[in-house]
């Protein structure tokens, strides 16, 4: 086969079509070198635009689910000290029409991860404010959003949507704990707040589809938070697969394709992601790691080219790894994903996300970019 472009190879992985070799990801790379978190991230970057398949957010196209456009409920914001001048708790109330919810998080002054010390749900009276939440369908939704994102990756890569998944949005409404208690206790009302915002994130892609775009691929983030061991098997199939397949129908319905990413344990669910209509999965963490089941020889045997399969690189390994260890680890992700014939190396989460990286780090990052790349050209046919 002679050598495709990255848009081209990405483009057949999604479609369970022949490539010329595996495609290389760098999660979080894009075009444009652009804004560092730390500037020793700067030669990542730009070895990244140069080498990997790249993958461009397509903007224009944000939906909150709770709200839509609907500029009529009070939001207050404010923040208070912690008593380290390096945190702050960032306070957010919303005035629904059944009564007030708040959510507090502890906010980094550094860069740093936050954290959410307390959600907007306690209990099932709260959920009931979110449903009383008025919503407005967000309008103008233009064709030229995603054209522009497509032309400006070009023949490097492809251009994504990314839209909200309902469940995901529900959990980050409670958190796991409660969320595990009333999926228990409140059953069919969290399956009633899921139902809603599924349907209005279904209405926002058929209103994007409906604009024309070609070919549209979509992605999205959550179902991790719905399997084992957080909640039970039962609990993805009615909260995640019930509302997400239509969505996944819609979208290949108008010719577009879906990427999904989900952590944690999902050997025992690739069948229910492949059913649903997911065309690639992400990011697959290995077996030997704690948050992960993955022995990706095992899944190409299984499932073959059935879905296209991105990652199985644990950014741990990265961060932490010598760079013997990180080469056998990726000559082992290529040798058994490329059976499949739609395999995307890449690592499990972003690489720009330590504000303060290591010199380690980043050397490992650079490795993986040039020996990465080595590893897949081998497999051009």
């Amino acid at each position: 086969m002679n050598k495709l472009t990255s848009h081209e190879r990405l483009t057949r992985i999604f479609r369970g079509e022949e490539i010329d070799r595996p495609a290389l990801k760098l999660w979080g790379a894009s075009p444009d070198v652009g804004w560092q978190l730390h500037e020793a991230y700067g030669p990542v970057s730009a070895l990244a635009a140069e080498m990997t398949d790249l993958f461009a957010g397509a903007g224009g196209y944000g939906l909150n689910p709770m709200f839509g456009s609907d500029g009529g409920t009070k939001v207050d914001h404010w923040k208070t000290e912690t008593g380290d001048p390096l945190w702050l708790h960032c306070h957010t109330r919303i005035h629904t029409p059944k009564g007030d919810v708040e959510m507090v998080r502890r906010g980094s002054q550094i860069r740093e991860p936050g954290y959410d010390m307390e959600h907007y749900v306690k209990d099932e009276e709260d959920i009931e404010k979110l449903l009383s939440i008025p919503y407005t369908s967000p309008e103008g939704m233009k064709k030229e959003s995603y054209d522009e994102a497509a032309a400006h990756v070009g023949n490097r890569g492809i251009a994504m949507i990314d839209l909200p998944h309902a469940a995901y949005f529900v959990h980050q409404m409670m958190g796991s704990e409660t969320l595990a208690y009333l999926s228990v206790d409140a059953r069919e009302l969290v399956d009633e707040l899921i139902s809603v915002y599924a349907k209005r994130i279904y209405d926002h892609v058929k209103r994007i589809l409906e604009t024309g775009v070609e070919h549209p691929i979509f992605g999205w983030c959550g179902p991790e938070l719905f399997l084992p061991p957080l909640l039970s098997p039962r609990d993805f199939d009615d909260f995640v697969g019930k509302y997400d397949k239509p969505i996944c129908d819609l979208i290949h319905e108008h010719g577009g394709y879906v990427w999904v990413h989900s952590h944690g344990q999902v050997r025992h669910f690739i069948e229910r992601f492949i059913e649903m209509g997911v065309d690639v999965i992400n990011p697959l963490e290995p077996e030997w790691m704690s948050n992960g089941d993955v022995d990706l020889d095992e899944v190409v045997g299984t499932f073959g080219g059935r879905i296209g399969l991105e990652g199985n690189i644990e950014i741990q390994e990265i961060l932490q790894s010598s760079k013997e260890r990180i080469a056998g680890l990726i000559d082992a992700c290529v040798e058994a994903g490329w059976k499949s014939g739609r395999l995307i190396l890449c690592p499990s989460a972003g690489y720009m996300e330590y504000p303060r990286p290591t010199e380690q780090y980043i050397e490992n990052l650079l490795f993986y970019l040039r020996y990465g790349y080595e590893a897949v050209e081998k497999c051009r046919k």
